[in-house]
C-alpha cells in the first residue's frame, strides 16, 4: 500500500533538515526545531499511509508496517553507527569510547532517548556537543511511536470511526500536557521521552485523518512564513509551548498540502533533492560535527564547520544512492524481513555493549597518569587515597553519619570533593552545586535548593576540630554571605581554600592535542577574578580568628601564566577541578597540624 507522492512533503523536509544541520554548525537561530517539524511530517504520512491501507483493505497489516519501517530506518542508521564507532576508536579518549559503544548500542535498540537522558546532560549543554551519536534520541523517538501507533489507531477506529480526529486531538493534548508539566518539574524526559513528545507526531496525524479538500491559498503561504520564523527565532518553554510556532507552521503548511495546495518554492529539485537525502544527512552530519568539537581547542571555526556539513551532504548522497534506495527496494517477506532485521540489530547491539565493557576494562588497567586525568570517576571513585565518606540519614532532617571519627571534614561541592586527595584523613561532607552557605535559600528555592539547605545543616552539626570549605566560588550568582557558616563552626579551626584558574579548556583535551600553552591563562587573567574574590572572603572572615583563607593562587600559577600541567603533572581533571595528583600534593595537611604554610613548590607524585 501507497500514498500519492507530494514533492512538497520534501521540500518541508528539506527545510526541517537544513535548520538543524545549520544551527549544529553554530550558524545560530532556532534549527533545532526541525526535529520538531520532521515529528508532525512523520506522524502526518505514517497515519495517511494506515489510513488509507484501512480504508482500502478494510484491516491495517502492522507487520507490513514494520517491514517497511525497518527498510526505511535501520540500513542507514546502522551504516553510521558502525562508521562512528570505527572514527571513535581513532579520534576518541578512552572514556568517551566507552560513552560511544554504549550509546551505539542504545541507538541500535532504539531506545537512545532513554539512554541519553539517564546518561547525559541536558541537551543543549556544551559538553553534549562532542558525544557523537547524541542525534539518534530523535530516531528513538519515532521508532517506539511507530511501534505503538499502529495498535492505537486501530483501537481508535474499533471504537467510533467519526470520531477519529477528536480521539487523536485529546491524546495530543494529553501529551502536550504532560510536556508543560514535566518542563515545569526540570525533567530532562520533556525533551527525550516519546509521551511528551507524542503529540508533535499527533498534529501530523490530525491532519491525515481529516478529509482532503482544498484550502485557502495563503494558507500554504503561512505555513511557510511560520516555519521560517520559528526555525530563525527562538521560543521560551521549549519544547512545550516553545516549540508550538514550528508544529503550527508545519501542521498549516501539511493541511494545506494535503487539501491539494502546490508549492513551486518546495517542489523545486533543489529543496526536493535536499529532502529526499534528508535522512542520511541528518544522520551524518552531526558525528562529523561532534568529532570536530572534540578533537579541536575551543570552538574552531564556522568555516570548518560548513565544509563538514558539506562532507556530510556528500555522504548523505552515497547513502542515500547505495544503502537507502536498494534497501527500499529489497522483496523479502514481512515476516522474515522484521525478524531479520531485528535480529542484525540486536547482534549489533550486544557487539557495542561488549565493546564498551572491553574498552572499560582496558581503561581500569591502563593506570597512568593522562588516563586517570581523563577519567574523574576513576580518580575520586577507584582510586586508591583513603577517605572516610559521610552519608545522608533518612530522618527528617537529614543527618550526616560518618563513616570514621576523623577530626577533619572537608564541606563543600564539587571543588571540595576534588580537594579531598589532599586529605586522606578527613570526613567528606561535599555535595554537586551545594557550597557552604548555612542557611542560605534563593527567593524562589528549585527541590536542589532544599536538598542543599539541609544538607549544609546537617554538615555543620558534623563533630570535627578542623573544617576545610572548598567551592568553586566564581560560580556563585547571588551574593554570597558566609558569616552564617563561621557562625555555625565557631570554636572549630576552619580552612577556606580560595579559587583556582579556569583552563580555557579541559586539561585531558589540551594534553592530547598537545596544546598546553593555548589552553593556559595567564596571571594577570586569573588575578582580574581570584583578588575580587579573595577579599570577599577575608572580608567575610575577619571577625572570626579561627577561620585562614587559602590563597593557592601561586601554587597554581607562575608570576606570568596559569597552566594547566605543571612538571609533567595534570593540574585539573576538567577545566577547574583540581586533579588527584596535584591535590595530594598540595600540604596544606602540614598547615592542618601545626600552622605551617601550605607549601607552593613544585607538584610531585605523592
Amino acid at each position: 500500500m501507497s500514498i500519492a507522492y507530494r514533492p512538497e512533503i520534501d521540500g518541508l523536509r528539506a527545510i526541517a533538515v537544513l535548520a538543524v544541520v545549520l544551527y549544529h554548525a553554530g550558524i545560530g537561530g532556532a534549527g533545532f526545531v526541525g526535529v520538531d517539524i520532521f515529528f508532525v511530517i512523520s506522524g502526518y504520512l505514517v497515519t495517511l499511509l494506515l489510513l488509507k491501507e484501512q480504508s482500502a483493505t478494510g484491516r491495517i497489516d502492522i507487520l507490513a508496517f514494520y517491514a517497511r519501517r525497518v527498510r526505511r530506518i535501520l540500513p542507514a542508521a546502522s551504516v553510521v553507527v558502525l562508521a562512528t564507532l570505527a572514527a571513535g576508536w581513532f579520534l576518541l579518549p578512552l572514556q568517551a569510547q566507552i560513552h560511544t559503544a554504549d550509546s551505539a548500542g542504545a541507538a541500535l535498540v532504539f531506545a537512545s532517548n532513554i539512554f541519553f537522558q539517564l546518561t547525559t546532560g541536558g541537551y543543549f549543554d556544551p559538553s553534549a556537543e562532542e558525544i557523537p551519536l547524541l542525534h539518534l534520541w530523535t530516531l528513538s523517538v519515532e521508532e517506539q511511536f511507530y511501534l505503538l501507533w499502529p495498535a492505537l489507531l486501530i483501537l481508535l477506529l474499533r471504537f467510533h470511526r467519526p470520531l477519529l480526529a477528536a480521539g487523536i486531538g485529546a491524546l495530543g493534548l494529553v501529551s502536550f500536557a504532560s510536556a508543560e508539566l514535566l518542563i515545569a518539574a526540570g525533567s530532562d524526559a520533556a525533551f527525550y521521552q516519546m509521551p511528551p513528545r507524542f503529540w508533535e507526531l499527533a498534529a501530523g496525524g490530525l491532519i491525515a485523518a481529516l478529509p482532503e479538500r482544498a484550502l485557502p491559498r495563503w494558507l500554504a503561504t503561512a505555513g511557510i512564513l511560520i516555519t521560517l520564523v520559528a526555525c530563525i527565532w527562538p521560543f521560551a518553554h521549549f519544547p512545550g509551548v516553545g516549540a508550538l510556532p514550528a508544529v503550527l507552521g508545519a501542521s498549516l503548511l501539511i493541511g494545506a498540502i494535503h487539501g491539494g495546495a502546490r508549492s513551486p518554492v518546495l517542489s523545486s529539485a533543489p529543496m526536493v533533492g535536499i529532502g529526499l537525502i534528508s535522512y542520511s544527512l541528518y544522520l551524518w552530519h552531526w558525528p562529523l560535527l561532534a568529532f570536530y568539537r572534540a578533537t579541536s581547542i575551543g570552538e574552531g571555526s564556522v568555516q570548518t564547520r560548513l565544509a563538514l556539513c558539506a562532507l556530510a551532504v556528500l555522504l548523505a548522497l552515497a547513502s542515500y544512492r547505495y544503502v537507502e534506495q536498494p534497501f527500499r527496494r529489497l522483496r523479502i517477506p514481512g515476516l522474515r524481513l522484521v525478524v531479520s532485521g531485528s535480529a542484525v540489530s540486536t547482534l549489533l547491539a550486544l557487539g557495542a555493549y561488549g565493546l564498551g565493557l572491553h574498552l572499560d576494562k582496558a581503561m581500569k588497567s591502563h593506570a597512568t597518569a593522562t588516563a586517570i586525568e581523563d577519567n574523574p570517576l576513576a580518580v575520586h571513585a577507584e582510586n586508591d587515597w583513603p577517605s572516610r565518606h559521610c552519608h545522608a540519614s533518612r530522618t527528617d532532617p537529614p543527618e550526616l553519619k560518618c563513616a570514621a571519627s576523623s577530626r577533619t571534614v572537608v564541606w563543600g561541592d564539587s571543588m571540595g570533593y576534588a580537594w579531598m586527595p589532599a586529605f586522606p584523613e578527613a570526613s567528606q561532607a561535599t555535595r554537586d552545586n551545594c557550597q557552604p552557605f548555612v542557611g542560605y535559600l534563593p527567593a524562589e528555592p528549585k527541590p536542589t535548593d532544599l536538598k542543599c539547605l539541609s544538607h549544609n545543616a546537617a554538615a555543620a552539626r558534623l563533630p570535627g576540630d578542623t573544617f576545610i570549605l572548598a567551592a568553586r566560588w566564581a560560580a556563585v550568582s547571588h551574593d554570597f554571605d558566609l558569616a552564617p557558616t563561621f557562625e555555625a563552626l565557631k570554636g572549630r579551626k576552619v580552612l577556606v581554600i580560595g579559587p583556582s584558574p579556569q583552563m580555557r579548556e579541559r586539561v585531558p583535551r589540551c594534553i592530547r592535542q598537545r596544546a598546553e600553552r593555548e589552553c593556559a591563562i595567564t596571571r594577570a587573567e586569573f588575578d582580574a577574578q581570584a583578588k575580587p574574590l579573595l577579599a570577599k572572603l577575608r572580608k567575610a572572615a575577619a571577625p572570626y580568628a579561627n577561620v585562614e583563607i587559602v590563597d593557592v593562587s601561586d601554587y597554581f600559577c607562575s608570576e606570568t601564566s596559569c597552566p594547566p600541567v605543571r612538571d609533567g603533572v595534570p593540574m585539573y581533571w576538567d577545566a577547574n577541578h583540581v586533579s588527584a595528583t596535584a591535590a595530594s600534593a598540595f600540604k596544606l595537611r602540614d598547615f592542618i597540624v601545626n600552622g605551617a604554610r601550605p607549601t607552593t613548590s613544585s607538584v610531585s607524585q605523592p
